[in-house]
């Protein structure tokens, strides 16, 4: 090995929302055959993945060990519904709030076999269609930051029996909320990526192109830096205000460019 390649350093960029929108879908399909992003976490339980899987199955496949495709288990926020007949008994056709979790799982009142059903069932949705096991499994809002769901998680992890099992994101860059996670991952036989920053929330392409080049700097090796790169649509247009979609469009016209592919290169930054 040469003395470059031991110089440079392993990012895994990623998005974890495939499953928005078409825009934000065929964004993320084309950065990831194109290296540029690589990693996507997809859906289940958005309503849009019955339709989405099969361009991302074929994208899988194409680019195969080549970048990480996986699972963001939703039990809140908008745009997804609950999967299991158990979550939707309780809960009807929506999620309840992230807080509402949140203050659940402090004072250990999780209604754990509800969460542990919708966790296995999105699970069994994505492999079912996808025909393949998650490469890793995101939380969404951040819940994986609260051990009791994370239990949950990790056992319905379990359940699945796969092969591979995948490896497990930590929500934040708490260290506390890493080393947590880290100790549940052991026992489990999980791998654990650590949180990186999430790429800067800035309209402009310049400002965002000038702030990359630093933006890597003293991350762990591994680490994974989330983006939301995405194109604006009908969807998208409703369901989201209009400071964010320029987010988005701005990420997706940075990480499409020769610019950053260069900026990688001076950085000595691998995309894993």
């Amino acid at each position: 090995m040469g003395f470059g390649a031991v110089l440079m350093k392993r990012v895994i960029l990623g998005a974890l929302d495939y499953g928005v929108s078409f825009g934000v879908d065929r964004t993320l399909r084309e950065l990831l055959a194109n290296a540029r992003l690589s990693a996507v976490g997809c859906l289940p339980a958005s309503p849009l993945w019955s339709r989405e899987f099969k361009p991302m199955q074929e994208v899988a496949s194409e680019v195969d060990d080549r970048a990480l495709v996986g699972v963001t288990l939703a039990f809140s926020g908008d745009r997804v519904h609950p999967v299991s007949k158990r979550m939707q008994s309780t809960y009807g056709l929506y999620m309840p709030s992230s807080s509402k979790w949140a203050r659940r799982a402090f004072f250990r009142m999780l209604p754990d076999e509800v969460l542990e059903a919708e966790a296995f069932a999105q699970l069994e949705r994505y492999s079912q269609l996808m025909e393949r096991e998650p490469d890793f499994v995101a939380v969404r809002d951040g819940l994986l930051a609260h051990g009791p769901v994370a239990k949950l998680v990790i056992k319905a992890i379990q359940s699945q029996n796969y092969e591979t099992p995948p490896a497990l994101l930590s929500p934040d860059m708490s260290r506390p909320v890493e080393k947590c996670l880290q100790k549940l991952g052991r026992k489990a036989g999980l791998r654990v990526f650590s949180k990186g920053p999430s790429l800067p929330p800035v309209k402009d392409p310049g400002v965002l192109q000038q702030k990359m080049k630093s933006h890597f700097n003293g991350l762990q090796d591994m680490s994974f830096v989330t983006s939301i790169p995405g194109k604006a649509d009908d969807r998208l247009r409703r369901e989201e205000p209009r400071e964010k979609i320029a987010i988005r469009e701005c990420q997706r016209e940075v990480l499409s460019s020769n610019q950053f592919f260069q900026t990688l290169v001076e950085k000595d930054i691998y995309l894993n």
